[in-house]
C-alpha cells in the first residue's frame, strides 16, 4: 500500500525519507477508504517504513484491523540526497527528466545530489519480499511503502523496461496486490482502491 496524500504530494515537492510531510485530510480519508478494503483480505501482520506519511498511514489502517505493525527500513523511500526540499517541476525544468534516467540508472546528476539508485531499491525490496515469503507463507502481509519501492517490486516480478516504469503511476493509499504461489511472485492488482476513486482520482 502506497502511503495517503501527503502535504508534498499536493504541493509536488521532493522530500524523500528525511524531510517531515503529514498526511492531508484528503489523504487521511483515503487510508480509512482503502482499509475498508483491507478487512476483506485478512491481514495478519503489517509493516510499514519509517518516513512519517507512512506511518500516520499505517496507524490509521491498524487501528481499523485492530493490528499492530513493525517498521522496517527496507520499505523507506528513496534518499534523495541534495534533491530534497525541491520542486517537482524545478527539478525538470533545471536537468530535464532526471526520474526517468532514475529508472535507468545512468545519470550522473542523481550520483552527484547523493540519490539513491533504483537498483540499490530493488535490492532491499527483493530481500524484503524473500523475507515474507519465508516467514509468512500463507499469511496474508501489508507492507506500506512509497511509490518507488512499489515499482520496485513491480520491475522485480515483471522485469519492466524503464520506460514502461517510468510511465506507471502508484495512487495514494491504493493497493498493489502481489500473490506468492510455488515460491514465485505475480501481480494480481496494480492501484486496487476504492471505486469512486477511479472516478476523481
Amino acid at each position: 500500500m502506497r502511503h495517503g496524500q501527503a502535504d508534498n504530494n499536493v504541493n509536488r515537492i521532493l522530500v524523500g525519507r528525511h524531510l517531515e510531510s503529514h498526511l492531508t485530510k484528503e489523504g487521511r480519508l483515503q487510508v480509512k477508504d482503502t482499509a475498508q478494503l483491507l478487512k476483506n483480505m485478512s491481514i495478519s501482520k503489517i509493516y510499514s517504513s519509517p518516513v512519517t506519511r507512512a506511518i500516520e498511514t499505517t496507524h490509521i489502517v491498524g487501528e481499523e484491523l485492530d493490528l499492530d505493525y513493525e517498521i522496517d527500513d527496507r520499505l523507506y523511500e528513496i534518499d534523495l540526497g541534495k534533491l530534497a526540499g525541491t520542486n517537482y517541476d524545478e527539478v525538470l525544468n533545471k536537468y530535464g527528466n532526471l526520474f526517468l534516467s532514475f529508472y535507468m540508472g545512468d545519470d550522473s546528476v542523481l550520483t552527484d545530489h547523493g540519490v539513491e539508485s533504483f537498483i540499490s531499491v530493488k535490492s532491499r525490496i527483493k530481500d524484503l519480499l524473500d523475507q515474507v515469503m519465508n516467514r509468512h507463507n500463507n499469511h496474508n502481509v501489508l507492507l506500506v511503502t512509497h511509490l518507488d519501492p512499489i515499482k520496485a517490486a513491480i520491475s522485480y516480478i515483471l522485469d519492466l523496461k524503464p520506460e514502461s516504469l517510468f510511465k506507471w503511476h502508484m495512487r495514494n493509499a491504493a493497493l498493489t496486490i502481489l500473490k506468492q504461489e510455488f515460491r514465485m511472485w505475480s501481480i494480481s492488482a496494480v492501484n486496487f482502491m476504492g471505486a469512486k476513486r477511479y472516478l476523481y482520482d
